[in-house]
Parts: C-alpha cells; structure tokens; sequence
C-alpha cells in the first residue's frame, strides 16, 4: 500500500482482500466493514483519535515497565 490508491475498485479489492485473510484480526475486518456505512471524515477522525490514545498508552506502559526494572 506504498503506491497513493485514489481507484475505489482497488481499495474495494484490498479491503475484500484484508477482510478474507484469515490472519486479520475480527476487530479489523469488523472495522472495515462498518466503516464503508459511516461518513468517510467521521471515521478518519475517530482513527486519529484513536491512534493518539493508544499511542499515549503504549508510551505510559512503557514508562511503568522501566520505573518497575
């Protein structure tokens, strides 16, 4: 996915791609699924969000493994 995919008949391809791989995760292909019914900024928006709490996280669970050694 290096390549910028601006073709929704390739994205709709990758998707249907992700969603048969039996090594992604349910969350992922519940995700791909629901968010083709929602509005496309409404959903990156939350994406955004998203990344930015658990990247908070990740950063205090690695703070805590350290003060913890």
């Amino acid at each position: 996915m290096a390549n910028i995919i601006t073709n929704l008949e390739d994205v709709k391809f990758i998707e249907e791609q992700i969603i048969s791989d039996p090594a992604a995760s349910y969350w992922l292909k519940h995700q791909i699924k629901e968010s083709s019914n929602r509005d496309i900024l409404d959903a990156l928006n939350d994406v955004d969000i998203l990344r930015s709490i658990l990247s908070l996280r990740h950063e205090a669970i690695k703070i805590s493994a350290q003060k913890g050694l």
